[in-house]
This record gives structure tokens, C-alpha cells and sequence, in this order.
């Protein structure tokens, strides 16, 4: 028996666990500075980033799909988006060609850490490492060869050991949340209340 083999596996679990706790801490870090900059819940400032993680995916060679999940959007309102905004739309498409200029199209782009991160979060979404993948536009091969890298494969296993479950169906089709539309108005302050 391997002694040494399970002992390397391991470590980079344990290495693997805490890169995926920093990406998470991170993501929370990021909401944590938008509390104190009281823009929480303002729409335009949240779409504003959307935006900005959108074009910066597109920048680094990476497909409408995996443009969207860096955004946190549907690929849908990604298309909408560029349909309804000729500014965004013309910001996607230089950031294409900034990325087609310095080859970062094809099987290039799904082999950075940015879109290893989307990767990631995918996983942790509970999307399937295929589907996944698909999303980013790493082919199966690229895919199998990622994989058969240890701190790869590893990561893959931490992000899927923290994967959300998919919720329970609801009985409402909907779910609803408060956002500010003007950075000019405060939070929402109970009837009578100054």
C-alpha cells in the first residue's frame, strides 16, 4: 500500500479546501464593502458590476455563457442587456476583440484561473462538473486533462462538497426582493416613522 500517495491526495484536499473558502470569503468580503458603502440593494450599482464582471469575462476569451455566470445573471438577460444598452453592447464586443487580438479565444481562454474560478463556482452552484464546463466552453478533453491534475481534481472535489442542493420547489413561481433604484433614496422606513 501507497502510504505516500493518500498522503499527497490529502494535502491537496486540504490546500484545495481552503482556496475554495478564500474565493467564498472574497465573494463575501465584496458584499460585506458594498454594506459599508450603503450600495446594497441599489440595482443600478449592482447591475453596474454585473456589467463590469460581464465584459471583464469577455475580455479573457470566454463565451456569452460563462460572460453570464461571471455576471450572476441568466445568459438570457446577458442578450437583453446588449439589446437594450448600445454602450454595454459596444464594451462586450471591444472586450471580444481585445481577447481575439491577444489570442485569448479558444482553447486558451477556458485555461486561466478566472475561468477556473467560474468553474468553481459553478460546481458550487450545483451544476455538474460537465455541464459546467460546457457553460465556460472547456471541451471534454481539455476537461479530462484539467482533471488529471491534482490540485485541479482536488479543487473540483471541494467545490463539490460545498455544492448548494437544488431548493425545494415552491408553491409561488416568484420570489421577490427590495432594491433601490436611485442612489438618492435611503432604506425603506416603516409608516410614521421619520
Amino acid at each position: 500500500m501507497n502510504t505516500q500517495h493518500g498522503d499527497v491526495t490529502s494535502h491537496h484536499l486540504a490546500w484545495a479546501k481552503r482556496a475554495v473558502d478564500d474565493l467564498n470569503a472574497g465573494h463575501e468580503a465584496h458584499r460585506s464593502l458594498g454594506e459599508a458603502l450603503d450600495t446594497t440593494g441599489d440595482l443600478r450599482a449592482e447591475n453596474a458590476q454585473r456589467r463590469a464582471e460581464a465584459v471583464r469575462a469577455a475580455a479573457m476569451g470566454l463565451p456569452p455563457a460563462a460572460c453570464a455566470l461571471a455576471a450572476g445573471i441568466s445568459e438570457r438577460m446577458l442578450t437583453v442587456w446588449q439589446n437594450t444598452d448600445p454602450h454595454f453592447n459596444a464594451a462586450m464586443a471591444s472586450a471580444q476583440a481585445l481577447a481575439h487580438a491577444h489570442e485569448l479565444t479558444g482553447s486558451a481562454a477556458p485555461t486561466s484561473p478566472f475561468a477556473l474560478r467560474l468553474l468553481l463556482r459553478a460546481i458550487q452552484g450545483g451544476t455538474g462538473i460537465l455541464a459546467a464546463a460546457e457553460q465556460i466552453g472547456i471541451p471534454r478533453h481539455r476537461l479530462q486533462k484539467l482533471r488529471a491534475r491534482p490540485r485541479v481534481a482536488a479543487l473540483v472535489t471541494a467545490a463539490q462538497s460545498i455544492a448548494r442542493k437544488p431548493a425545494p420547489r415552491r408553491s409561488k413561481p416568484y420570489a421577490y426582493r427590495l432594491v433601490r433604484t436611485s442612489p438618492n433614496v435611503g432604506p425603506p422606513t416603516a409608516p410614521g416613522k421619520p
